[in-house]
């Protein structure tokens, strides 16, 4: 059986785009030496923030959520506080300045919807035994028997 079955490309934590793996069991050696891990079940995909601010961080998938929830929420505040504009008064702004406001109000929208998904995974009962399942089997609501 494939190891990625089912071409999970996700971030089990914020579901973006995956470019990373996160090792989500204690490494194998870790007494000074280089870390090795036992194999690649030991990990899943992350995408690179994600990855980056937990870290070696290794507590349980709930405990990860809410740790990225409050990194990123501090991360991305400047961006996350950037008030909400109505179109008239976007209307008046010169073309460059609308333009710079619009790509403000996209990252809004974008980290405020990660950080939906991250308080959703946080308040789930989810192990990283069942998401790990998920990854390489699919979600058993998605699979028609």
């Amino acid at each position: 059986m494939a190891w990625n079955k089912f071409s999970i490309t996700n971030c089990i934590y914020c579901s973006e785009a995956s470019s990373d793996r996160h090792h989500y069991k204690e490494s194998v050696s870790n007494s000074g030496r280089k870390r090795a891990y036992a194999s690649k079940k030991d990990t899943l995909p992350t995408c690179r923030e994600c990855n980056r601010l937990l870290g070696s961080a290794n507590p349980s998938f709930i405990d990860c959520c809410y740790i990225l929830y409050d990194k990123v929420s501090h991360k991305h505040k400047n961006t996350l506080n950037i008030p909400e504009w109505e179109k008239e008064d976007l209307d008046e702004l010169s073309k460059t300045l609308r333009r710079k406001v619009l790509g403000g109000l996209r990252k809004k929208k974008y980290h405020m919807k990660r950080l939906d998904t991250l308080l959703k995974h946080a308040q789930s009962s989810l192990t990283y035994k069942e998401v790990r399942d998920i990854v390489i089997y699919g979600d058993k609501n998605e699979i028609q028997i």
